[in-house]
């Protein structure tokens, strides 16, 4: 009974060989997903292949958060979600740093979409009207940061969605 123990051994180093393989290339794989995987940074800074101009600074409106509106005549709670980035740069000196004038800017962005969202709160579940509203309010926004002494352009134009 001699060869049929060590062939029975055999074949147990075998599965545990295959085993150890299979874990490794478990391993492995799920070492290349990480590493595919783009790392997250942080939303303030631009991404380091894309140089912006002297004194510009990029504003993620996707971080001012949603916008409440008030309750539309259904009774329902209105509450918007606001995505799109805005390039700008201050028209004359600026005492403010960089991330103050990101912060001034979204103030002033969410400031003029709640401003111009709020007699619209019954048309705000139609995504038809939401899309043209989005680009008409892309220039209001504009205009509301040229006020306040910004030269600004939306790089991602402004998204409006309903908040699920």
């Amino acid at each position: 009974m001699g060869f049929l123990d060590n062939f029975k051994a055999a074949m147990q180093r075998g599965a545990e060989a295959a085993n150890a393989n299979i874990e490794r290339q478990r391993a492995e794989k799920a070492a290349a997903a990480n590493a595919a995987r783009p790392q997250v940074q942080a939303k303030q800074q631009p991404h380091p292949n894309h140089k912006l101009p002297e004194g510009v600074v990029m504003a993620t409106l996707s971080d001012i958060g949603p916008i409440e509106l008030g309750t539309d005549s259904k009774g329902q709670n209105v509450v918007m979600n606001i995505g799109g980035t805005i390039l700008a740069k201050p028209m004359g000196q600026s005492t403010l740093d960089a991330n103050a004038q990101r912060e001034e800017i979204k103030r002033i962005a969410r400031d003029s979409l709640s401003r111009e969202m709020a007699p619209q709160i019954e048309s705000m579940g139609d995504v038809k009207f939401l899309m043209t509203f989005a680009n008409r309010m892309n220039r209001v926004v504009c205009e509301d940061l040229k006020a306040y002494g910004y030269e600004a352009a939306f790089r991602i134009p402004l998204m409006i969605t309903p908040k699920r």
